[in-house]
């Protein structure tokens, strides 16, 4: 071979060399941040969350990481707890953003805490998904790199209120947090009701509070035929076991905390039957994307699904969807920009986010039966048995 064509072929080999280094390039790491309750008075509806984030990393990777950009990366979670304090939510995120350097955050639990960190988000053009807070101010401050993929508290009551103004249950009474999320979703419940629909008792009560007893009297008192329990799983529990227990003959209405077979364990079906609740997510529904779900959840973690945990694993899984449209998995504005274009198939439904944000996933109305099942009531066209919700 002549000199003359060796230097050529050594020049061409030169030339493929980036090439060849780039499609044989192991498979690198990627971190998306998590800011959740792991402990604190939120800690139980924080396995949820987790669960679903985990879920989504273990198919994620199993199935050999996600490719971005033509480089293939394993996912990894870097979480930090917040123990449900806004003080501690902004310490975290200030953390992600300025150490950590992750391209994407994902949680939280507290729509407190969700507000704290929200600034933090945009003033480090640092996506952040929220899966599981419903505060509706949350998507009204005009936060470019805030997102969330679960329904909030003006969705949630919309569903609820439709469903329970057919029922003509007047008066009405609510016993709620003494919070933002809490009046919040009092104030927002009670616009949305018919005028003839007379106010019962409300009443407030604040984080650790056990004794419902001023609250059933006042319920009683009003003669209420119905009464409104904006409160998770711990205090719910509670108060309905008083309420049932003092043969307070009312209603029960739960939201999204009192919907699980997870809370059917904190107090039994007879206490339980004929309670309705808003869901974002009926484990049971005859419906595909649902059902495999459900059966991947269960195979992995021995329980029923959970709605916190399908909107959470839906929002890791947009978050790599992004990564994957904006061709990085370091550049926050440009995967801010993909997130904004998302039309992503989930297992909750579509999400697809408003110019402020917000998705608008489905929400049903179910209903425990007397074996601890529950039936879907709400919408109309996915009625269903005991044993479907």
């Amino acid at each position: 071979m002549t000199h003359f064509w060796k230097s050529r072929l050594l020049a061409l080999a030169a030339a493929l060399l980036p090439w060849a280094a780039s499609a044989q390039a192991p498979a690198g790491k990627v971190q998306l941040g998590v800011v959740t309750a792991l402990t604190g008075p939120l800690a139980a509806p924080g396995v949820f969350q987790m669960n679903g984030f985990k879920l989504a990393v273990e198919e994620l990777n199993a199935n050999g990481g996600i490719t971005v950009a033509g480089r293939k990366y394993q996912v990894e979670l870097k979480v930090y707890d917040t123990r449900a304090n806004p003080s501690e939510g902004a310490s975290a995120m200030q953390r992600l953003a300025t150490v950590d350097k992750v391209p994407v955050v994902l949680g939280e639990l507290s729509s407190g805490v969700a507000a704290a960190i929200a600034p933090i988000a945009q003033d480090y053009s640092l996506p952040l998904i929220l899966t599981v807070p419903t505060g509706p101010n949350l998507t009204e401050q005009g936060n470019p790199f805030l997102f969330r993929v679960n329904a909030n508290n003006l969705q949630l009551n919309q569903a609820l209120a439709d469903f329970m103004t057919k029922q003509g249950w007047s008066p009405i009474s609510f016993v709620a947090w003494n919070n933002d999320a809490g009046r919040g979703g009092v104030t927002g419940i009670k616009e949305l009701m018919p005028a003839a629909t007379k106010d019962g008792y409300v009443g407030y009560f604040n984080v650790g509070e056990v004794d419902f007893a001023s609250h059933v009297s006042n319920i009683r008192n009003s003669k209420s035929q119905a009464v409104m329990l904006f409160m998770d799983e711990e205090p719910g529990s509670l108060a309905i076991k008083q309420i049932r227990d003092a043969n307070l003959k009312v209603q029960l209405v739960g939201t999204l905390a009192m919907g699980s077979d997870r809370f059917l364990k904190r107090l039994d079906a007879q206490r339980l039957e004929g309670m309705v609740q808003y869901n974002a997510f009926p484990p049971n529904a005859d419906v595909p994307r649902i059902k495999n779900f459900s059966q991947r959840y269960k195979a992995k973690y021995g329980e029923e699904a959970h709605g916190f945990a399908a909107q959470s694993y839906d929002g890791l899984m947009v978050a790599v969807a992004a990564m994957q449209a904006a061709g990085t998995v370091s550049n926050g504005k440009a995967i801010r920009d993909a997130l904004a274009k998302m039309d992503h198939q989930g297992v909750i439904g579509r999400i697809k986010f408003d110019n402020k944000g917000q998705a608008s996933p489905a929400v049903y109305v179910t209903q425990w039966c007397a074996n601890g099942s529950r039936s879907i009531l709400y919408p109309d066209n996915l009625k269903a048995g005991c044993g479907a919700g």
